[in-house]
């Protein structure tokens, strides 16, 4: 006797069919994702750091959570193939055991046949080891989902500088005060795109949904449609939080000048004070002397022979570029310049900070 379609099996416990419990499963999980947009907007309406901090924290979790259904939705449409290929490689193995059972019923195609198909599947199914990454790794899920094009290009850079910051609130402490503000402004709007982007599934109504969800249902008469929620939710609290661009670009280049500016005195500074007669450009050169390179250290002719990555050039094409962030209305595009060049910098910028703090330290002792 065949068995009953899952579709149409009822189980009594729950009153209704596997499918109506998917689809209402379905409406729960977006329904979390919705509840973190809804708190978050409460807390951007505070503004106050510690909770614009919180904000950065539930924005990251929301747009990593979609994102892991969206990987999962990715690799599910390869599963037939993926097992496929498991099936093989265990054949394989059996052939090629020492032990005579598992030869004896390992049946089936020739070896060449096996070897030809397992390099098929290969090519047409994600790696076991590229699904780990994928599953540990915010910035291997966003590649995986550029690759499929369910994410655009010109986000990823956006998503995992935003990801970093929220890294740095969260494990270490460390909070970018002077743009906390523009930097959840701006992951809100992206973290909406990303919401716009995700299909959770078939879906239909539910009475027991809390109000964040059930708000953006229409329930208009021929007008109820399920699978809009999502979309409806993403435009509807894009539209409510709002990203001033013109604020948030001002925001962003005075802090990246200001930065640069404080970087220039900074490398100016140290050769001020180098006992060595540092001229201009040796502070730049001097940050970036290998470890253990103790004629460069001692020998300013030696340090001035060395060819090193960065100059003085460097840091007046980042003030340019950053300069040139004012011009630009591309929302994306703006932060992921910011990114770039805090990426370009910021490692310099951090060794300029301990010389500058270690010369005045000698100072003080004395």
């Amino acid at each position: 006797m065949l068995a009953a379609s899952p579709a149409h099996y009822r189980d009594e416990s729950s009153g209704g069919s596997r499918a109506e419990r998917g689809r209402q499963t379905a409406m729960k999980r977006l329904e979390l994702v919705v509840v973190q947009f809804e708190e978050v907007k409460r807390l951007i309406e505070v503004g106050r750091v510690p909770q614009l901090r919180l904000a950065h924290i539930l924005l990251d979790s929301a747009v990593e959570l979609i994102m892991h259904r969206m990987a999962e939705a990715e690799l599910a449409g390869e599963r037939y193939h993926f097992d496929q290929l498991e099936n093989l490689r265990r054949l394989e193995a059996m052939r090629k055991s020492d032990n005579p059972l598992h030869r004896r019923f390992a049946k089936g195609p020739s070896d060449d046949q096996i070897s030809a198909e397992i390099k098929r599947l290969e090519g047409t199914v994600t790696s076991k080891r590229k699904r780990k990454r994928i599953n540990d790794n915010f910035g291997d899920k966003i590649d995986f989902l550029v690759e499929r094009t369910t994410l655009p290009g010109d986000l990823a850079p956006v998503l995992k500088k935003l990801h970093d910051y929220r890294n740095e609130t969260y494990h270490r402490d460390q909070h970018r005060v002077e743009v906390i503000r523009p930097a959840v402004l701006i992951y809100f709007d992206a973290a909406c795109t990303v919401l716009d982007l995700y299909d959770p599934g078939v879906l239909i109504g539910d009475d027991s949904l809390g109000p964040e969800l059930a708000r953006f249902q229409d329930t208009r008469p021929g007008h109820h449609d399920p699978f809009e929620v999502s979309h409806r939710a993403a435009k509807q609290l894009r539209e409510e939080v709002g990203l001033d661009l013109a604020a948030v670009r001002t925001a962003l280049v005075d802090h990246l000048l200001g930065r640069l500016d404080d970087l220039e005195s900074g490398l100016g500074y140290v050769e001020e004070n180098s006992v060595n007669g540092a001229i201009p450009g040796d502070a730049i050169r001097m940050m970036q002397i290998e470890d253990g390179d103790i004629e460069a250290i001692f020998d300013n002719e030696v340090l001035r022979s060395r060819d090193y990555p960065l100059t003085m050039k460097d840091v007046k094409s980042w003030t340019e570029r950053a300069t040139a962030m004012a011009d630009m209305d591309d929302k994306h595009a703006l932060f992921a310049e910011l990114a770039a060049l805090e990426d370009a910098f910021e490692d310099l910028e951090s060794k300029v900070r301990e010389a500058v703090w270690r010369i005045d330290e000698a100072a003080n002792m004395r």
